[in-house]
């Protein structure tokens, strides 16, 4: 036998170089595959094209709903869950005047706006039970029913609209999440700023629209989350304007400063 022959025996200890370098090759493709699936959403995300993406959206989905309150003759609110970052559109079943002078507080969450509805409801028909018998004249007909007392009359009116999500394909799935949420926003409703740490994680927050073409004038900051209802100080944040009168909203990078019932500094 030549001494550069490898018998079978020698072969099977040795290995087959070739194959198991080929093995080794496509373990390590196989492995960097798996790590890229797993970590180019995320880089993506920080390199902000993702992030850019999500937020320009909130920008493009105010113009819509600006819009369709328009179309429609029909006022909207957009909700905002601070904390996850999510976000729909809300019509309501009658005309609704809201900003006022500016002073409202929080905003109620949808378990609160129930609670007020169902407490509402019982209050009505606790005076209803109680409102006696109908007037009647000499004559024996009514004169004033027990119905007609001006609370029971407009009792629609008094308990508000109701709000009802839309639900048609174009507003589903709304969301800035999940490397993303909402750290602060202003509405003109709202006397202050509403703040992620101080309103909780189910804390929401509205921008009211109305079919006259207009929208509040609002900001929305949305940060960098590094962990569930922490903002990443690391990374650079965007801001949301709204411009009430043109319907529209800009993006710019970074926190802003914005008096919301400041309309004087609107520009065409």
């Amino acid at each position: 036998m030549k001494s550069s022959e490898i018998t079978p025996a020698e072969s099977r200890y040795f290995g087959d170089e070739s194959g198991l370098t080929m093995i080794e090759i496509a373990v390590v493709i196989g492995l960097i595959a798996f790590l890229y699936i797993l970590v180019a959403p995320q880089l993506s995300l920080r390199t902000g094209t993702d992030a850019a993406n999500k937020v320009q959206r909130v920008a493009d989905d105010i113009r819509a709903a600006y819009d369709l309150s328009v179309l429609t003759n029909k006022t909207y609110r957009m909700s905002f869950i601070l904390a996850t970052g999510e976000y729909w559109l809300e019509e309501s079943d009658r005309p609704v005047e809201i900003l006022g002078d500016g002073k409202g507080g929080r905003d109620p969450t949808p378990e609160e706006e129930k609670v007020r509805s169902d407490e509402f409801d019982q209050t009505t028909k606790d005076y209803e039970s109680i409102a006696g018998e109908p007037v009647r004249g000499d004559d024996g007909e009514v004169i004033v029913g027990s119905n007609e007392s001006p609370v029971l009359k407009n009792r629609s009116a008094a308990k508000g609209p109701i709000w009802k999500r839309v639900e048609s394909l174009e507003w589903q799935d709304r969301t800035v999440g999940p490397n993303l949420l909402i750290s602060e926003m202003q509405a003109e409703h709202h006397q202050e700023k509403q703040i992620l740490a101080d309103l909780g994680e189910s804390g929401r927050a509205f921008i009211y629209f109305f079919p006259a073409g207009y929208v509040e004038r609002a900001f929305i900051t949305i940060a960098f989350k590094s962990d569930t209802m922490l903002v990443d100080e690391t990374q650079k944040p965007y801001t949301v304007t709204t411009w009430p009168f043109l319907g529209k909203a800009d993006v710019t990078s970074g926190a802003a400063e914005i008096d919301v019932h400041d309309l004087e500094d609107e520009a065409g």
